[in-house]
């Protein structure tokens, strides 16, 4: 595939699509993951004394994998504007964002 030189522009919407990938994607999820979690134990766990490992174990997990997200997703979208790639992964970065954030949001309908 044929390398082009990224311009202005480019540079312009792979940072917009950046920002709009980490606060309402990553930000998003996050916090509807976390009221799912405290939804999900308060219906399943009651009062146990595991309530709060299982809480904090589960903001552990979900806060390294939006650093990580965050982190990769920056040089992955950068690297694809000489390839006229950038679209494709961006898409390949928020679809599974938008599966997740609309799984916690059934989870919160149903429990």
């Amino acid at each position: 595939m044929a390398k082009t030189q990224p311009t202005l522009r480019s540079y312009l919407a792979c940072y917009a699509l950046y920002i709009g990938l980490i606060i309402p994607g990553t930000v998003a999820v996050f916090l509807l993951w976390r009221n799912a979690i405290l939804a999900l134990l308060a219906a399943f766990m009651g009062r146990s004394q595991a309530n709060r490992l299982i809480y904090l174990a589960s903001m552990v997990l979900l806060g390294l994998g939006a650093f990580i997200l965050v982190m990769a997703a920056e040089p992955y979208l950068r690297n694809g504007m000489p390839r006229k790639q950038l679209m494709r992964r961006f898409r390949k970065l928020v679809i599974p964002l938008a599966i997740a954030g609309a799984l916690a949001l059934l989870v919160l309908t149903i429990v």
